[in-house]
């Protein structure tokens, strides 16, 4: 999507609300919001986030999966959750715990290196959630964000919340849209790996913050919304902007070392003006976080162009 449509993208879907009947299907698995869930389990840190900016801490009775620190203002209600397990809990630990709800926020919270599929826990009378951005991952867009945090409103009796939250990013969405940069600068995000990176390619969620931001994506030949580039093919895309994402497993300290160790930062710089900016990790996947990782960009993009 082009970086000119954003604001009408966000008003138009700012206004659409999560519509029909009490039985519905999130990522082809049926959901019932006849009853509220009052025992809930997040299994990734964005999971946890988007309940807890829904003002669901005192139904959370588990968490999972961290992946860095916590949203700053969420850190003290994250404190007084149950942590399950550094990464996903055991079958046993999900079965004790008598949830009502599980919610992912990848798609491999459900797999064997997970707890299970979807199926298997619906059948124990567990109703389970997986963010809708990871259903479809290269057709990502604002709105699957807005429809998580309505449908997860559904099924928790937070729908006002959620709604007021929706309110709140769309204006903060349309004020980016409404101060564009004067020349769209080339942006590479940069996920993780370092002599053959791993990052943002033509779709989805890295895509989507590049283009928001006012950006070009110097990865956009990447057939899949992340992939690896070599640093040949990234110094001959000359990117002007190179977001690194930070993340407990790939910090952004060290893609700056490996960058400062090695003969590609001095070629870069030779070839125009450099900025290097940093992302969190939960800024760039689908959760409430995100729309903090396309305005943190579109700060990148404003900063590089005065």
């Amino acid at each position: 999507m082009q970086y000119k449509y954003l604001i009408m993208w966000v008003l138009f879907f700012s206004s659409a609300g999560v519509q029909g009947e009490t039985f519905w299907r999130n990522c082809g698995q049926p959901m019932d919001e006849h009853r509220p869930a009052e025992r809930i389990i997040a299994l990734n840190q964005h999971a946890t986030e988007a309940l807890l900016t829904l003002g669901l801490g005192p139904k959370l009775i588990g968490t999972a999966y961290l992946d860095e620190a916590v949203k700053p203002e969420l850190q003290q209600a994250y404190e007084r959750i149950p942590v399950l397990s550094r990464e996903y809990p055991s079958t046993e630990q999900v079965l004790l715990s008598r949830a009502d709800l599980l919610v992912a926020g990848f798609a491999s919270a459900y797999r064997d290196m997970g707890i299970g599929s979807r199926q298997r826990w619906q059948q124990r009378g567990m109703q389970t959630y997986l963010f809708e951005s990871v259903c479809a991952p290269q057709a990502v867009t604002v709105d699957s964000v807005f429809t998580d945090m309505r449908q997860l409103g559904r099924l928790t009796g937070t729908a006002d919340q959620a709604e007021a939250w929706v309110a709140a990013q769309s204006k903060r969405l349309a004020a980016i849209a409404a101060t564009p940069p004067a020349r769209a600068p080339r942006m590479l995000l940069w996920l993780r790996e370092y002599e053959l990176p791993y990052v943002a390619g033509c779709c989805g969620i890295g895509n989507l913050i590049i283009e928001a931001a006012g950006g070009v994506n110097v990865g956009a030949d990447i057939d899949r919304a992340w992939g690896h580039l070599s640093w040949e093919a990234v110094l001959a895309a000359r990117p002007e902007i190179i977001l690194m994402v930070d993340s407990n497993w790939s910090p952004q300290r060290r893609k700056r070392q490996f960058l400062q160790n090695s003969p590609y930062l001095d070629t870069l710089h030779g070839s125009g003006q450099l900025r290097l900016d940093t992302l969190s990790f939960s800024e760039t996947v689908g959760g409430v976080r995100m729309i903090d990782g396309i305005d943190k960009a579109h700060r990148a993009v404003m900063a590089w162009q005065s």
